[in-house]
Order: structure tokens, then C-alpha cells, then sequence
């Protein structure tokens, strides 16, 4: 097979690539004089040096200041290149490495990816127990100037879940990266970003070198501090720099996903790549919620392949989604996953590095290439021992999660029956349709409601039209909030797009005012639905239904108003906490244990009001022990100059079970409320 035709790289990236030189160029010439300056300073330290023990009495004094000298020199030239030994060799102890007599078929395929896109083979393969593939390699630094064989790593959660054609469209994605010379330059920019994070903020070991170094005098700590002040300020010049790059460098990183899913759909074609693409999330979304099913304390089950229930969810999934299934896998478009991104605000995301799958989809289209000679067999199926690498993936994954094998083993269908019955209890009836997923029951003067009623179904409350609008108003209060944002100054953005025009910052106001007038509307809608809900529901209940559901109404809209006053508070105590996990001079410690003992009389006082209050009625009683101990507990938390350990453990488990029960017993009312609900319109 020949190696295929690749597209041209882009305007728009060879722009990029530019800007990116431009930035690298300009990066090393600061680093060079950095180095020179640093090695200029080293040189005259070791004249004075010199000239010290030539001209003084050679004493223990003089060893002190000639030592503490040469430290300062050597530990701020050694803080400028002490990235070049930086070798952080990829772990692969979670992986597995397959070779080629072990799976032909796979390889095979590899070697028609290498062979049509035009780079070299792997220098090694492996597996990962995830839904992802990438290529990478050791040695990053030297990398840029010697050529160095990549690894290729395939995640057995996405060969579960692609087709042979889709595996492949993946894999000529990766190795895209790779393919052509232009690309090499996001290696540089991408190196450049990694030597200043490792000046900027690697930097523990290095510091405690100099601790160390420090302690061994008062004259030594002298040199020491004034060497950490030299290499503050080159960190200030750094950090400049450091941001700056770095969204240079997602701008290319952009552009290169672009050009790579460009040369996969040049390989694959279009239909395929997109297909590939689009399932992505929802394996991903199927893989960790099989996992989750195991890490609920509730479920006593276990597994000896994770991929089997993996494959059940997906379809599971499809099924609760409305996904068509075509070669035995969901197919999703793009209007699916659109369905409910009521958002017209559209900004580009300068901290992204990969655009969003509506914009690559769009891309991908554009090039019109037909998908030919499709390989449809799940991707596993080429992998002859893929069942014997999935079971000791499981194995790596509970023991990771340190999940132990209960043997009690699940058909795939008792699997699905029990997982259902899981969510179920986790979410609303499916009769609204998502209405109250981001919209909570509030009703409001049911007393007093006494309208009549008019011909309607309930289905009609809650209709895709009617859910539109509650995500269609969530939508435009977080529009609002990052415009206001780019008003203010906090998001730096000259110009963005609304509803399909451009605009300036400075007339984000007029963008607000149309939100508002939108919202408004929308409001009114919302609030005349939820009227007509109450209408029906109040002709349709019994007595006995009307007095609960008033009851669970007002329990709940109270409880709606509490949630905020219980959060806010534990908001505000949290703050003061959290000096204990810095590093403190004794005094420092003290004066702030002093004032985060004040604040937790406070804060105590409203967790004694959350376990009187409605929340109380659904919490587990042990959660409410958790939280009476903490209460009734009278700590210091610090005394003899050290922290106590079991004090502080109780705090943070007290803050941990507050948020969860506060959420949980939320949770429960509200699915309380709902289900009277579905009970009065069934």
C-alpha cells in the first residue's frame, strides 16, 4: 500500500507556525542572555573568590564566605539548567506491551497507518485500560535535536468500542502529528513551555537543596537567601514569558489537531473519522460508569472483564439516548450532541488545546472525502487475545481502586438490571423528560390557586419545546456571565460572536440588553408552564395527594431558600482553614489557629441548625453522628508546636459528610416532590 496524498497544511497554521518561531526565537535569545548573565556572575564570584583566599589569612571565615560565594553561583547556574537532566522516563508499569508475533493483525494494521501517512514505525506498542491512544516518547529535551523513536500506547476501552476503519482513523490521527516537518515545531514550542514550568514551579527537590545547604551556617543562609532572590527575579522574567508562550502554544496545539484529523480523513474518509469521533465521549462515559458500579458501597458484584460492561452501557446508553446502532455500535451525530447547547455565544477558548467536536466535525466535512473499502468488524475482533488482556486490565483496575474480588460474578443482563436500578434511584422519572434535571419544583401560592383547567396532556409539560427553554435560560444566564466578564476585564477578549454576528468589547452592553430581553421572555414562558403543571396537578390529585403535595412544596421551597444559607456558611469558614496545609512559622500558626477557632463557633452554630432542620430528615444517621462529634468536640488543633493529626481528621471529615448531606438530603426531597408528581399525573 502507498503511502497516501496528504492534504496541505492550512493558512491558518503555517500563520501559526510562524508566530511560533517568531515566540521561540524570542524565548531563547532571553534565555541565552539569562545564561550568559548567570555565567558571567559565576565568573566573577569565582574571581572574588579567588582574590579572597589570595589576600585574606586563610581561615574558617574566609571558608564560610568563599563557600557560601561558590553556592550562590552554582546554585543559580544550576536552577537555569538543571531542565536538560530533567529525564522523566514514561511510567508503563499500568500498561501492557504486545509484540508483533502476539498480534499480527493489529500490527498489520499499524503498518498500513505508517506506511500511508508517511512516518516511522513505533518503537514500541502497548495497551492502556482506558479510551484512548497517543503516541509519546522519553527524553523530551534532547527530542529537539536528535530523532528518537515514539511509543504508541491503544486504550482497550477504545478498541472495544471502534470499528477496525475507526481504530484506524484514530491511530493515522495520532501518528499525523508526526508526518510532516511543520509539525515539528509544536515539539519546540511545546519544550520551551515545559523548560519554563520547570523553572518556574519544579522546583522541590531544588529547594530543599538549598534548605539544606542553608542550614549549615549564618553566613552560608546569607549567600543562600541572596541566590534565591536572583532566581525570583529570573522566575518574574520567566512568568512573563510563561502564559504569553503558553497560549501560543495552544494556538498551534489547535491548528495541529485540525491538520492531524485532516490527514486521518484523508486516509479513512469523512463518515468514518466523524463516527470515530462523535462515540469517543460516550465510551469514555461507558467505561468509568462500569467502574463507578463496582466502587458503590452498596454493590457486592464483581467482574473478570470491565470491557463486557463497558459494551452493555454503551448500548444501554444508546437505547436511554435514542442512538441509531449500526455495525452493533451507536451511532451519534452531531445534532444529538447539540441537542440541548442552547448557546449562541461563541468565543474562542485561548486555554483550549484542542478545538471543540463541533468545530473538527465541521472541518472534517469540508474536505468531502469518501469513506472506502470500510472495515466494520469491532476493532477487538483483530486482536487475538484481547479477552486474556481485558481480564488482567480488570485486575489492574480494582486493584488500583483497592477493590478486592468478591467472586460473586453478574450476567451482563443482571449487570444492566442492577446498574439501571442504581441510576434510577440517582435520577427523575423519565416522564419530564429532563425538565427538572437543571430546574428545580418550586410552586408558589398553591392555596390560593383555583383557576380552571384546560384540555392538555401532561406529555405536553414537558416536551423537547418545553425543555428547550429551561436549558435555553441556563444557557443565557452563562452567556451573560462571561460577557459581563469580558466587560469587566477579567476575560480578555477584543471581539467574539453572538447569534452569528461579530462584536467588540465595547459593545458587550448591547449584547446584554438583548440577553435580558431574551431571558425575560423566556422567563415568562417557563413561569407559564409551571403554572399550567400546578393547574393540572391540583384538578388531577386527590384530597389525601393535594395535602401531601402542598406539604412537599412548601417543605421543599423552604428547603430550596435554606440550601444557599447552609452552603455560604460553610463557604465562609472554609478559608480559615486553610493555613493548616501551608508551610508556617509556629507564631504564624497560632495567631491563625486563634482566628479559625473563632470563626468555627460560627460555623458550628449552623451545623447544629442543619441537623434540626428539614435537611435532617433524610440524612443517614450516621452521617448525623459524624457531624454531632465535630459539634460536641471542643479541639485546639495545634498545641506543643505540632498539629494534631486526629483533631484535624475529624474537621475534615465533618466538612465532607456537611456538603454531602446537604446535597444528598436535597437530593431526596426533591425526588420525593417528583415522584408525588409522577404518581398525580400517571
Amino acid at each position: 500500500m502507498s503511502k497516501k496524498t496528504l492534504p496541505p497544511v492550512s493558512s491558518e497554521y503555517k500563520k501559526q507556525v510562524t508566530k511560533a518561531i517568531l515566540y521561540i526565537i524570542l524565548f531563547f535569545l532571553v534565555y541565552l542572555v539569562l545564561i550568559t548573565l548567570a555565567l558571567i556572575l559565576v565568573a566573577a564570584i569565582g574571581y572574588l573568590v579567588f582574590e579572597i583566599i589570595v589576600n585574606f589569612r586563610f581561615n574558617y571565615l574566609v571558608i564560610l564566605l568563599s563557600g557560601g560565594l561558590i553556592g550562590m553561583a552554582v546554585f543559580i547556574l544550576i536552577f537555569l539548567v538543571k531542565f536538560i537532566f530533567n529525564f522523566q522516563k514514561n511510567d508503563t508499569s499500568a500498561f501492557i506491551e504486545i509484540k508483533r508475533n502476539q498480534e499480527p493483525e493489529l500490527f498489520k494494521l499499524i503498518d498500513e497507518v505508517v506506511q500511508e501517512v508517511g512516518t516511522d514505525q513505533p518503537k514500541k506498542l502497548f495497551l492502556s485500560n482506558d479510551v484512548n491512544a497517543f503516541v509519546n516518547y522519553n527524553s523530551p529535551f534532547w527530542s529537539m535535536f536528535f530523532p528518537v523513536r515514539k511509543n504508541l500506547t491503544i486504550g482497550m476501552g477504545l478498541i472495544n468500542t471502534t470499528t477496525v476503519s475507526e481504530l484506524k482513523a484514530i491511530l493515522a490521527h495520532e501518528f499525523g502529528h508526526f508526518s510532516q516537518k511543520s509539525m515539528k515545531v509544536g515539539s519546540y514550542v511545546n519544550q520551551a513551555n515545559k523548560m519554563i514550568y520547570d523553572m518556574l514551579y519544579n522546583n522541590k527537590g531544588f529547594a530543599d537543596s538549598m534548605e539544606s545547604f542553608a542550614s549549615t551556617h549564618a553566613i552560608i543562609a546569607l549567600f543562600t537567601r541572596l541566590a534565591a532572590w536572583i532566581i525570583e527575579g529570573i522566575q518574574w522574567v520567566l512568568t512573563k514569558f510563561y502564559d504569553f508562550l503558553y497560549l501560543k502554544h495552544m494556538s498551534l496545539s489547535r491548528q495541529m489537531e485540525f491538520n492531524a484529523d485532516a490527514i486521518a480523513t484523508y486516509v479513512v474518509g469523512a463518515d468514518v473519522k466523524t463516527s470515530a469521533l462523535l462515540r469517543l465521549d460516550l465510551s469514555e462515559s461507558a467505561l468509568s460508569n462500569a467502574m463507578n458500579f463496582y466502587l458503590d458501597k452498596n454493590v457486592k458484584a464483581d467482574t473478570k472483564n470491565i470491557y463486557q460492561n463497558q459494551t452493555t452501557l454503551l448500548h444501554y446508553f444508546a437505547q436511554e439516548n435514542n442512538h441509531e446502532i449500526k455495525n452493533d455500535l451507536p451511532y451519534i451525530n452531531i445534532n444529538e450532541i447539540e441537542r440541548y447547547n442552547k448557546s449562541k455565544l461563541q468565543i474562542e477558548d485561548q486555554w483550549a488545546s484542542h478545538p471543540t467536536i463541533k468545530q473538527r466535525i465541521e472541518a472534517i466535512k469540508k474536505l468531502n472525502i469518501p469513506s472506502e473499502k470500510v472495515d466494520n468488524r469491532i476493532s477487538k475482533n483483530i486482536l487475538k487475545h484481547f479477552d486474556k488482556y481485558a481480564e488482567k486490565f480488570t485486575n489492574k483496575l480494582f486493584e488500583y481502586n483497592m477493590l478486592t474480588h468478591t467472586e460473586e460474578f453478574l450476567s451482563e443482563e443482571e449487570f444492566r438490571e442492577q446498574y439501571k436500578s442504581i441510576v434510577n434511584e440517582k435520577s427523575f422519572h423519565k416522564i419530564f423528560n429532563s425538565y427538572y434535571d437543571f430546574k428545580n419544583p418550586i410552586f408558589e401560592d398553591i392555596e390560593n390557586e383555583t383557576s380552571t383547567l384546560d384540555e392538555v396532556k401532561a406529555q405536553d409539560f414537558f416536551s423537547d419545546e418545553k425543555v428547550s427553554l429551561v436549558f435555553e435560560k441556563n444557557a443565557l444566564e452563562n452567556d451573560a456571565k462571561v460577557l459581563e466578564m469580558i466587560q469587566n476585564g477579567t476575560y480578555k477578549m477584543k471581539t467574539f460572536d453572538y447569534d452569528g454576528a461579530k462584536f467588540t468589547k465595547s459593545q458587550t452592553p448591547k449584547v446584554l440588553k438583548i440577553l435580558k430581553q431574551r431571558e425575560e421572555q423566556v422567563d415568562q414562558k417557563i413561569k407559564e408552564n409551571d403554572d399550567a403543571i400546578l393547574k393540572y396537578l391540583l384538578h388531577k390529585a386527590s384530597h389525601e395527594q393535594k395535602e401531601k403535595f402542598s406539604e412537599l412544596a412548601n417543605r421543599f421551597t423552604q428547603t430550596d431558600k435554606d440550601f444557599d444559607e447552609y452552603y455560604n456558611a460553610f463557604q465562609e469558614f472554609v478559608p480559615y482553614i486553610n493555613f493548616m496545609s501551608q508551610r508556617l512559622d509556629f507564631e504564624t500558626i497560632m495567631r491563625n489557629r486563634n482566628i479559625m477557632v473563632s470563626k468555627e463557633k460560627i460555623f458550628k452554630k449552623k451545623v447544629t441548625e442543619l441537623l434540626s432542620s428539614t435537611f435532617a430528615m433524610y440524612m443517614e444517621e450516621e452521617d448525623q453522628e459524624v457531624l454531632r462529634e465535630y459539634v460536641d468536640a471542643d479541639f485546639i488543633y495545634f498545641e506543643n508546636n505540632k498539629y494534631n493529626d486526629s483533631e484535624i481528621q475529624i474537621l475534615d471529615k465533618a466538612l465532607g459528610k456537611y456538603q454531602e448531606t446537604m446535597s444528598k438530603s436535597y437530593f431526596k426531597l426533591k425526588k420525593e416532590l417528583l415522584e408525588l408528581m409522577v404518581e398525580i399525573l400517571e
